[in-house]
């Protein structure tokens, strides 16, 4: 037992600390102390993954001011929603973080930090410490000059660009006085998307970019049991900014006594008493987790998140994506250009449309192929293994 000590810097909400939650216990298991940054109501998800949480209050934002979020990331009004909310309140919380956790971590000086991408208190305390650093990408990876991609075409919408400054300006008042900063990577970067997803993968330095897969060794008790009696497995989770029922009795209408076994995945808080009534092939999930489940799931309607991507990919599961939220767009279209989803638009959706889109996923074989193959890149890149071991060789040639 080595007892060296690795502080994670993740963003604050459950999707973006997902990764680190099965990346904690492959740590510990190895003998480190692991210690992450989240928020109150996450802090035991990190327990139980093995980790010490340290928590801190991160700026608060008002989710109903961001009704454009549901808009396509081409859309000029969501990014300049995003502009005016998301990217502040980042940089924001990134200072209260630093604030709230100078104290702590200096007196328990950690040998290594690891910090995603936009959690740049982690980038800023690595400095202010003298300490080894890696960067984690949440989902793409942006070396090329363009955040935003439509049809295989880079572009930056003006927000960004705005933002690209206000960036700098804000990293260099904690003493980074080079540019572009949204740009920056360090020595050793981890990515759980393959390469063969990426935009512009021809950017992507091989010498200091890892594909180490999802991240899946995050703890679950199990609990579910499989009751389809045979059937086809389709799992429907919660939407991305939809928590009314209208979404989900959509579900039961377009596949009501269909060939398959639906499994409507809506969470501890959903108030179940607007569903309509259940037919006999369906049933309902709050709080099994997904990992449980997918292994013998067909296909999976979700919202085109990251977390949900990665999980397909690795189980080898048919994925239908309804975006409701602009990031997820970016993933559910790049999905739709690598051949890998149908996608449904929420805002449109009819119960016909489920049903017909169901049926077409699960016969179209050459799609099927196509899942599999990712399958197999995914199921290759190693995961939490691969992934602590990068770490170690690094923290080795860096201590």
């Amino acid at each position: 037992m080595h007892g060296r000590h690795i502080a994670i810097f993740a963003g604050v909400s459950r999707a973006h600390i997902h990764p680190f939650l099965g990346l904690c216990p492959e740590l510990v298991r190895r003998g480190y102390r692991v210690t992450i940054v989240t928020n109150e109501s996450l802090a035991k998800l990190v327990t139980e993954a093995g980790g010490e949480p340290v928590v801190f209050e991160p700026c608060r934002l008002e989710l109903p001011l961001l009704a454009n979020n549901a808009l396509p990331a081409n859309d000029a009004k969501c990014w300049e929603e995003i502009g005016e909310i998301v990217f502040p309140w980042t940089l924001n919380t990134a200072a209260l973080a630093v604030c709230q956790l100078d104290g702590f971590y200096k007196r328990n000086r950690p040998d290594l930090i690891i910090y995603e991408f936009s959690a740049y208190a982690g980038r800023i305390l690595a400095k202010r410490l003298h300490l080894p650093a890696i960067q984690y990408y949440h989902d793409f990876i942006y070396l090329s000059g363009s955040y935003c991609w439509t049809d295989g075409v880079g572009y930056n919408p003006s927000s960004m660009v705005e933002y690209y400054k206000l960036l700098d300006s804000f990293m260099w008042a904690y003493g980074f006085e080079q540019p572009n900063n949204f740009w920056y990577r360090e020595e050793l970067n981890l990515c759980p998307l393959p390469r063969e997803f990426q935009f512009d993968s021809d950017f992507i330095d091989g010498d200091h970019f890892y594909f180490v897969g999802p991240l899946l060794d995050r703890p679950f008790t199990r609990i579910w049991k499989n009751r389809s009696g045979g059937k086809r497995i389709i799992l429907v989770s919660t939407l991305t900014g939809s928590i009314d029922a209208n979404y989900f009795n959509k579900v039961i209408d377009g596949l009501s006594n269909s060939e398959y076994h639906v499994i409507l995945s809506v969470g501890r808080n959903f108030e179940t008493g607007g569903l309509r009534p259940l037919p006999p092939n369906f049933e309902i999930n709050t709080c099994a987790s997904h990992l449980e489940i997918l292994p013998y799931t067909d296909l999976h309607l979700y919202s085109g998140g990251i977390s949900g991507t990665l999980e397909g990919f690795y189980f080898g599961v048919v994925l239908i994506a309804m975006p409701t939220f602009s990031y997820n767009y970016r993933i559910a279209e790049r999905l739709a250009e690598r051949g890998l989803t149908l996608n449904l638009p929420f805002h449109a959706l009819t119960s016909q449309m489920i049903r017909d889109s169901v049926d077409a996923a699960l016969r179209d074989h050459a799609l099927l192929g196509r899942v599999r193959q990712m399958q197999t890149v995914v199921r290759s890149s190693g995961g939490a293994r691969e992934a602590v071991d990068r770490i170690e060789k690094f923290l080795a040639e860096h201590t």
